[in-house]
């Protein structure tokens, strides 16, 4: 029977073509069954290389979520659910950050592609480490996940619901590796400290991530602290979310760098324009704010591998010059008649931060970055380009070449 064509085919019913039904039929049995015993069989040996998993000496972390989870005190391999990890193990492990890693996407190759080349560069291992699909677009599978043999699963608060859904928690647990999850997308400001303090458990390295935690507190509270105590009045700010990437305006609302724009001194305009935590406005209706500061996003996304549109967005990060920056943000306002109308942009206070603050623990720069262009005179003696060497300088094995920040010409 061909499929939709209402037509018998009369060698279907043949004794020749009833055995071959039959074998394949047979065969998917099989096939089913093998399959079967494959997940069992990868359940088992799952985190099993040195047997940590399997009935070996645990430990309790507290994760992004606020929950309790026992892990297995010496974790020998992590399942990351991005591959934007590195981030964080880069600075907790300078000497060898893809040291335990046992599968990843492959976002940051995809929408960091400077950082990852950066990396591949000095450790060529990276490119050696298998992938998975995403949790997000349900493209890892429980079955991937297995197969990496993984001592724990490290996943964003963003997508852990998903990863439930998609049975991937679920079916880790039953094979005896727990699930925890790190946040710098939803609750930044609450959540980066615990992250990285419960990474530095997974990777042995306790000592390194509470170096950085001093670090990193000591530079939020040099600007909370000194906001606390001048009062200034919050600078009306709309933030640009990956103009190029979206079409104009995207933004976010009440979380992510929305919540660093009010944590650093501003009113982010987006928290009355917009009802999801990431929405679509019109360049009409930002320009009815009229607001005082724009902050665009701007990465070196892959062009052949995301949405984003040639000649439409600003490249940023370890490849990028500051005036090619600058020019490229003066062509993305250019391009918007509206935009162009309001006074962050005659008053040349538009800028385009590193779109991955949004989701890394670097994103103390971005309190910085964004009170010095919220409150100028306030915070003068921030040189952000000096910021970023000095995260570099302390903590990443990589140079602090490129650039994460510019501002209107």
């Amino acid at each position: 029977m061909t499929a939709g064509s209402g037509k018998t085919n009369m060698k279907a019913s043949s004794p020749f073509s009833a055995n071959v039904v039959l074998r394949e039929a047979s065969a998917k049995m099989i096939f089913a069954a093998l399959l079967a015993v494959s997940l069992v069989l990868l359940a088992a040996c799952s985190g099993g290389n040195e047997g940590a998993s399997a009935g070996g000496e645990k430990r309790t972390v507290v994760d992004a979520l606020g929950r309790e989870v026992n892990v297995p005190k010496n974790v020998e391999r992590i399942l990351m659910g991005g591959q934007k990890m590195l981030y964080t193990t880069a600075l907790l492990n300078p000497e060898n950050p893809t040291e335990k890693i046992a599968a990843w996407p492959e976002d940051l190759k995809e929408n960091d592609k400077a950082t990852y080349d950066r990396y591949a560069e000095k450790f060529p291992q990276i490119k050696d480490i298998p992938t998975t699909g995403e949790v997000y677009n349900n493209t890892m599978s429980l079955e991937q996940a297995l197969e990496s043999r993984p001592d724990v699963f490290v996943v964003n608060a963003g997508v852990f619901d998903a990863a439930k859904d998609a049975g991937i928690v679920d079916g880790l647990e039953k094979a005896g590796v727990p699930t925890v999850t790190v946040d710098y997308f939803i609750d930044p400001v609450k959540n980066t400290v615990p992250s990285i303090r419960m990474m530095g458990q997974l990777l042995g390295r306790e000592k390194q991530a509470e170096d950085f935690i001093t670090y990193y507190e000591q530079k939020v509270h040099s600007v909370t602290d000194l906001l606390a105590e001048k009062k200034p009045t919050p600078t009306p700010t709309f933030l640009w979310r990956a103009p190029g990437y979206f079409d104009c305006c995207s933004t976010f609302a009440k979380s992510n760098l929305a919540q660093i724009v009010n944590f650093a001194g501003g009113k982010n305009l987006g928290d009355d324009m917009i009802d999801a935590k990431q929405g679509q406005v019109s360049p009409e209706a930002l320009a009815g704010k009229n607001p005082e500061v724009i902050i665009a996003t701007g990465a070196d996304w892959d062009q052949g591998k995301t949405p984003v549109k040639e000649g439409a967005y600003v490249p940023l990060g370890y490849s990028e010059s500051k005036p090619e920056a600058q020019k490229a943000l003066g062509e993305v306002v250019g391009k918007q008649p509206a935009v162009r109308e309001v006074k962050a942009v005659k008053n040349k206070r538009t800028f385009v931060a590193w779109h991955h603050f949004y989701d890394s623990p670097y994103n103390f720069l971005a309190v910085e970055m964004f009170a010095k262009a919220m409150h100028p005179s306030l915070f003068s003696d921030i040189d952000v380009d000096r910021e970023v060497r000095d995260l570099h300088d302390k903590f990443l094995p990589v140079e602090a070449t490129g650039t994460f920040w510019a501002g209107l010409e």
